[in-house]
């Protein structure tokens, strides 16, 4: 079981249906709401979603490491799905990346070429920088 927990937006409406963010079950993969922040309970981890003219938008702040990145997945695959128009990926709040990390970016830019959806990463920090330098990934995120 993967602890995390939904926060609105300040903007966000205050309530929410459990099956249309990221953080709670549902039987069909719908996208999150626009304005909300999913955060991981055991690392602190915090993805903030918005959404501007079918654009969609995660910027991460925090430690990505292999406790937390299965819910980053989820949060990451589940957005880019409701994407219309290509998903944006803010790191600049990521105070450190590892492999497993990387491994998630990575799978999540080739589930959006198969579907056709524009991704990119916006910004990253100097750790997450230092990673892709050191992979050779940097290109692929452009």
């Amino acid at each position: 079981m993967i602890g995390m927990e939904l926060v609105p937006a300040m903007s966000a409406p205050a309530q929410r249906t459990a099956s249309s963010c990221p953080s709670e079950p549902a039987v069909t993969q719908a996208a999150a709401p626009p304005d909300c922040v999913v955060r991981d309970l055991r690392s602190g981890l915090e993805m903030r979603l918005t959404e501007t003219a079918g654009r969609a938008e995660v910027a991460v702040v925090g430690e990505v490491d292999l406790g937390c990145t299965p819910l980053l997945e989820r949060v990451l695959g589940e957005t880019l799905r409701g994407a219309e128009v290509g998903l944006d990926i803010d790191l600049a709040g990521v105070v450190f990346l590892d492999c497993s990390g990387l491994n998630v970016l990575l799978r999540v830019r080739e589930e959006a070429q198969a579907f056709g959806i524009p991704l990119k990463v916006t910004r990253t920090s100097p750790a997450v920088r230092r990673v892709f330098e050191l992979t050779g990934s940097e290109p692929l995120f452009a």
